[in-house]
């Protein structure tokens, strides 16, 4: 059983956060990205290298402005030494010089704030790979308890979060991406513009299910300081959408015994279920999760990334006896496209901070893997095959909300949504979702032991 949030927080409040005088720590120059200011010795930057350019992995250096830190469910970094005394030392910097002062910039104390929250959760899910390999649970408290601490100066204000821009919007507007898919040129990515409009084409899934889960269970679970946000668009339309979901919704054996239980007890999706046309598309949105200064959790209108499938045709990814992975994509009747936020476009002010994923990008991906270091990145796409390599609605891994016993989805009557809000992001059941999670508890355990709001 874990121990309680107030075991902890109490144990944590004998460890001392600052020192009389900043310590020394030598940085490598090279290793250290200039993501927050031009100088690689800034404070800011320092602690980014630390979290994202691993020592114990060099080639974690090629991908420095990575989405998500090179930490896994078994990793060690940060909590062995000698990694472990040099973050609690740079951190105590943090804490001992007001490192918060050295950026006002709201987008950049957000980016930083989002990716330590990140390592403190990790902190807290992190579990041993081996039965013999000795408790951390000294150097866990030693992490959170500062991580906190900084995470609670530079919070933004209600109103902060609220001003945020809304990237998305931005990246359209640019004129970088191509507005629509173009099946002469499937290799250009698009970003459509009217995918949140609320009357617009593309219709959003949502959790209309007796539980709380969110709609993209599997991603909230890994990221779960992000909300998620499903749409699916069929090629005739909003309308046609709506009434294949009716159809779906319809479909009167929508749930089959597993072929693989052998007691009968357990269910699965129908695999026949009723088919979407050719030209279908779906996407997937992440946007990133803060909290306030008054310890609230909150959405924010800043996209981290897109995942956009496009059915060229309703087919199975023969994995098997592809030659390549280009052969298997060819073969999936997919195409695949991804948009990731980089920190130095959205710093600069470039395409909202959005740009596409190249083909043949690589990747340390924490996502549905092992738990365990890689040692070199991966190709990024081939994520995609390995979760969506069924034909058609098959290969949608949400389609279980748009069965019965779940609610039907219903069109809003037209004009009922308010397009020129630009607040929508601002109603998701993800944040709420967050603050029932453990590891969040801990964190405002933290914090509120440390005296509340933040400024």
């Amino acid at each position: 059983m874990r121990p309680s949030v107030v075991a902890l927080v109490l144990a944590a409040l004998a460890i001392v956060f600052c020192q009389s005088s900043p310590p020394s720590w030598s940085i490598d120059a090279q290793a250290t990205p200039a993501i927050y200011d031009p100088d690689p010795s800034h404070l800011w930057n320092r602690l980014h290298a630390a979290i994202f350019v691993r020592a114990d992995i060099p080639s974690t250096a090629r991908v420095p402005d990575a989405l998500d830190p090179p930490l896994w469910y078994h990793t060690s970094y940060l909590l062995a030494q000698p990694s472990h005394q040099r973050f609690v030392k740079l951190l105590d910097e943090f804490l001992s010089t007001h490192g918060e002062h050295l950026v006002r910039d709201p987008i950049k104390r957000a980016i930083l704030e989002r990716d330590l929250w990140w390592v403190f959760d990790w902190s807290v899910e992190r579990e041993p790979d081996r039965q013999n390999e000795p408790g951390d649970e000294k150097e866990k408290q030693e992490l959170q308890s500062r991580l906190a601490e900084v995470m609670r100066r530079l919070a933004l204000t209600p109103e902060e979060i609220r001003a945020l821009p809304s990237n998305y919007a931005l990246a359209v507007s640019s004129g970088q991406f191509a507005r629509e898919y173009d099946a002469a040129h499937p290799e250009r990515p698009f970003l459509p513009p009217d995918l949140f409009d609320s009357n617009g084409s593309w219709v959003q899934i949502y959790n209309n299910g007796p539980n709380m889960e969110p709609v993209a269970v599997s991603h909230a679970q890994t990221f779960s300081r992000s909300t998620f946000v499903v749409f699916m668009r069929l090629p005739a339309g909003r309308k046609a959408t709506f009434d294949y979901l009716q159809t779906l919704w319809d479909f009167s054996q929508p749930w089959i015994a597993r072929p693989d239980d052998e007691r009968h007890e357990q269910t699965a999706v129908n695999p026949n279920l009723p088919q979407f046309p050719a030209g279908t598309e779906v996407a997937l949105v992440r946007q990133m999760m803060l909290f306030d200064n008054q310890g609230n959790v909150a959405a924010t209108p800043i996209t981290e990334s897109v995942q956009i499938r496009v059915y060229r045709k309703i087919a199975e990814i023969d994995r098997m006896h592809a030659a390549t992975f280009a052969e298997a994509a060819r073969s999936s009747g997919q195409d695949f496209y991804q948009i990731v936020l980089s920190r130095s476009h959205l710093f600069a002010g470039r395409a909202g901070g959005l740009r596409a994923t190249e083909r043949d990008e690589k990747e340390f991906s924490v996502f549905q893997s092992f738990g365990f270091d890689e040692r070199e990145p991966r190709p990024v796409m081939q994520s995609c095959f390995m979760c969506h390599n069924h034909a058609g609605i098959s290969s949608l891994n949400t389609r279980e909300r748009l069965l019965k016993p779940n609610w039907l989805e219903h069109d809003s009557p037209p004009g009922a949504g308010d397009q020129t809000n630009p607040k929508w992001w601002e109603y998701d059941s993800d944040a709420g979702w967050k603050q029932h999670r453990y590891e969040w508890g801990l964190l405002n355990g933290y914090w509120m032991a440390a005296g509340g709001s933040s400024r």
